[in-house]
């Protein structure tokens, strides 16, 4: 007897039938791994864990243990592995959620289609043999679905299984939860009222005049030198001695100040706003606090950053007529000295490990934002050059470079002024006119965050790996082999800036260690142990260096080629991480929750 047309339809609905309830079970297979997966996961970020910051806590209290350094490397490397591979199981996994469970409806559907009664035919002449060519077709579409998705599952596995690149990458390829949006246009704001418009009698009319203030991160030239001797070396903020003022501080942030006439800037922010603050030098008061507006792609989602960035970790920078900020977002915005909003834009959300952190700087009428990010195959490492009066890019110089954290300095050479960055593996001088590179030299690796110096023709970079490099500034193209005069192994840092001055390089390491080396020969000449941690870079004013441990107790120094001599030891009474200010008789300090000026009365 000839094929019914029901009994037609009955392999394509095995067919359908099978291939339903085969992605509804790798659809459910997948969700429960994906369950799992997020139940496995305890910090935000993969320095959060209790253990490693149990094992830091330790350090700072064993900062000479070289074997819980090495336990401390070890976890940080294992951490990290750990948590991108979770970031990257849950994209993949997601993935296949979504496409097995299209699979599961359409098959669902197209069966459900299928499988109904149908009316009872006339007698008719023997058909094809559907069957046969139904089953036949059967097999194949189930063994094509069969295959591709274990093709799906084995990549999933190598994801899960796989063991990842050395550990500087992984801290260059931030997390793929959020995409990296174009970068904005700038946009002039309106002027807006003040919320206390005071003039500013004694901001400077010309660059030579900035030399005298402090305008950007460790003030002129990005070198933590100040020439002043009246700054008092001692002071005691619990019983308040040479405590001018103190004031408290808004929001959150772990930029330094910026002090220009009688103005100081801060910024500060957190997950839903950013914010930036502007005091009168001589009596503390806040003069006017004002909101950094954002894009629809930069107030999205709060970018990924570490409690030792935040959101506001960047320093400002003045030109002496207006204040420039940026956040860890990617938001760059331009204030004058009466409060009012100039221009804003939106670099795009950066990626970076522990958050955007390198400062601003100010060269003639441009604004230069460094803005490493991601891995180098990721090619999105740049420097940029805003014009100052509109935030319109002006150069922008690309990087072959991994996110980085270090802020250039601007140093002058033979006329020209260069601007001097840091990064794996790379110190690169740019010509600060037009962006073209000048020379380079490669003597730094994996997570980079002290900033350059210079002194007497020789930039110092430096870096916990492989160690500090000297090398003079007068070279072109590549001069690793070339201009390199030095190298240190010593006492590295890990945050904190190196110090360097006609006759000595300071390196202060973050478990504690100061480190001297002779500027000429790179012979080191003494270590000194502090009870402390540091974050904050060591500065000189006059012959006495001043360094605050990140719990807010400050030694005064004053070094000599055979020891470190201790003059003067005190405390701010609060956790500090930032670098001190410098102004005649005065010095600016934010700590964890207050901007303070010292002062001798």
């Amino acid at each position: 007897m000839p094929n019914s047309p029901a009994d037609q339809h009955q392999p394509l609905d095995r067919l359908l039938r099978r291939s339903a309830y085969l992605a509804a079970v790798f659809a459910l297979v997948v969700a429960a791994l994906l369950m799992w997966d997020f139940s496995k996961r305890q910090a935000k970020t993969p320095l959060d864990s209790r253990q490693f910051l149990a094992l830091k806590s330790q350090l700072a209290k064993q900062p000479r243990s070289d074997e819980l350094k090495e336990t401390i490397r070890r976890m940080d490397l294992d951490l990290r592995q750990r948590y991108f591979r979770q970031r990257r199981f849950a994209e993949i996994g997601a993935w296949l959620l979504f496409i097995t469970a299209i699979v599961f409806f359409v098959t669902a559907k197209w069966a459900a289609s299928h499988h109904r009664k149908l009316p009872m035919p006339q007698p008719q002449g023997a058909p094809p043999d559907y069957d046969e060519q139904l089953a036949h077709g059967g097999r194949r579409a189930i063994a094509a679905l069969v295959v591709a998705l274990s093709l799906l599952a084995v990549v999933l596995g190598l994801t899960i299984r796989s063991d990842l690149p050395p550990v500087e990458q992984h801290l260059a390829a931030a997390p793929p939860a959020t995409t990296t949006p174009a970068a904005q246009p700038a946009t002039a704001a309106p002027a807006a009222p003040a919320t206390t418009a005071v003039a500013n009698t004694n901001a400077p009319s010309t660059e030579t005049d900035l030399t005298k203030q402090w305008p950007r991160f460790r003030g002129p030239g990005g070198r933590g030198v100040a020439p002043y001797s009246d700054v008092p070396i001692q002071w005691n903020a619990s019983t308040g001695q040479n405590i001018l003022w103190k004031t408290p501080v808004p929001l959150p942030g772990n930029n330094s100040p910026v002090v220009c006439g009688d103005r100081i800037f801060l910024s500060g922010a957190d997950e839903e706003k950013r914010e930036v603050y502007c005091f009168d030098a001589a009596s503390g008061k806040l003069l006017w606090q004002k909101q950094v507006p954002g894009t629809p792609q930069s107030t999205a989602e709060p970018p990924e950053v570490s409690p030792d960035t935040g959101f506001a970790a960047p320093t400002m920078a003045t030109d002496g007529r207006l204040a420039f900020a940026i956040f860890a977002n990617g938001d760059v915005a331009a204030f004058d000295y009466s409060g009012n909003l100039v221009w804003s834009r939106s670099l795009g959300i950066p990626k970076s490990t522990y958050g955007h952190a390198a400062s601003l700087l100010v060269f003639q009428n441009l604004l230069l934002v460094p803005f490493d990010q991601g891995a180098v195959k990721d090619k999105l490492s740049k420097l940029l050059a805003l014009d100052t009066a509109t935030g319109k890019t002006v150069w922008e110089a690309h990087r072959d470079v991994p996110c980085s954290w270090p802020t250039p300095i601007l140093i002058d050479v033979q006329g020209k002024t260069q601007v001097i960055t840091a990064a794996d593996p790379w110190v690169i001088a740019y010509d600060a006119r037009d962006g073209h590179e000048v020379w380079r030299a490669k003597c730094l690796r994996q997570d980079v965050g002290p900033s350059p110096t210079f002194a007497n023709g020789v930039v110092y970079a430096a870096n916990e790996f492989p160690g500090l490099a000297a090398i003079r500034a007068d070279g072109q193209g590549d001069v690793t082999k070339t201009h390199i005069l030095w190298k240190g192994e010593e006492g590295l840092p890990d945050t904190a800036s190196p110090l360097a001055t006609d006759k000595y390089v300071l390196l202060l390491s973050s478990a504690g260690t100061l480190t001297a080396y002779d500027a000429k020969t790179g012979d080191m000449l003494w270590q000194e142990d502090f009870d402390s941690a540091f974050n904050s870079s060591p500065s000189l004013c006059g012959n006495r260096i001043y360094l605050f441990g990140t719990e807010g107790k400050c030694w005064v120094i004053e070094p000599n080629p055979d020891e470190c001599k201790i003059v003067a030891e005190s405390d701010l009474a609060e956790d500090c991480v930032t670098s001190p200010a410098f102004q005649p008789g005065r010095m600016y300090i934010r700590g964890r929750e207050n901007l303070y000026c010292i002062a001798s009365p």
